[in-house]
């Protein structure tokens, strides 16, 4: 289960595919994989002929396959989503307090990278926070206790209302998410995304950026575009009221 969209990501499929005696399976995920994929179509195809099948979490990744060359009898277009975990939840220390303490709690999951948004996920929100000041965000995964995230959230007066949660636990992140009352995906590109699967099979309002593959449930929004997006916050809370 890799993302496609580098060098290090195919060198990492490759080397896994070696010594393959039975049934195997790449995933390719990342929204940035279909112009990887266009502009290294010979490598990335040899790659990936290697496995039985390879399943592109959206049609451009099937795609650009295709186009690369590979038989699209091995392609299988599916999301990476099962909700045989959803039950396997544990809230990390002090999140009980911080739902105590705000009576709107918006989640969102974070990486290391422009394309996940997070300037327009700090602009959305403090739009949010304008008509609704009690209202909390909780930001988790790799590079959330950045000091640069910290810092830009301040730029925005939202200090003390943006809760840095860090790399969590996989238990952990759905137990923030089933406790929110609502789940934000800004990003500026994707292919899937497990944690919009995730929360819409918890019950969770989700507003997501209109990029790759989203459920029928999504609320969408331009990418890039947080004023939208935080218009699309207040309406799918006032769709629950």
């Amino acid at each position: 289960h890799t993302n496609g969209h580098n060098r290090g990501s195919w060198s990492l499929a490759a080397l896994a595919a070696c010594g393959h005696l039975g049934p195997s399976l790449l995933t390719l995920h990342s929204g940035l994989a279909p112009d990887y994929i266009r502009a290294h179509a010979r490598a990335c195809r040899l790659v990936a002929a290697r496995y039985r099948r390879v399943i592109a979490v959206n049609p451009e990744i099937a795609a650009a396959l295709v186009d690369a060359g590979l038989d699209p009898a091995r392609i299988v277009v599916a999301a990476a989503f099962t909700p045989a975990s959803l039950a396997l939840r544990l809230s990390p220390p002090g999140l009980a307090q911080l739902r105590r303490a705000h009576s709107l709690l918006i989640a969102c999951a974070l990486a290391p990278g422009p394309e996940y948004g997070a300037t327009v996920l700090l602009d959305a929100f403090a739009r949010v926070r304008a008509r609704r000041p009690e209202a909390g965000l909780l930001v988790y995964g790799p590079g959330t206790r950045e000091p640069a995230l910290a810092a830009a959230a301040r730029a925005r007066g939202l200090h003390g209302a943006v809760y840095h949660l860090g790399e969590l636990e996989r238990r952990r992140a759905l137990a923030v998410v089933a406790a929110a009352d609502l789940f934000v995906r800004p990003t500026l590109a994707d292919g899937d995304a497990i944690s919009v699967r995730e929360a819409i099979a918890l019950g969770r309002p989700v507003v997501a950026s209109a990029v790759g593959a989203r459920p029928p449930e999504a609320a969408l929004f331009a990418a890039g575009d947080a004023a939208a997006c935080a218009e699309q916050i207040f309406q799918s809370l006032s769709q629950r009221l």
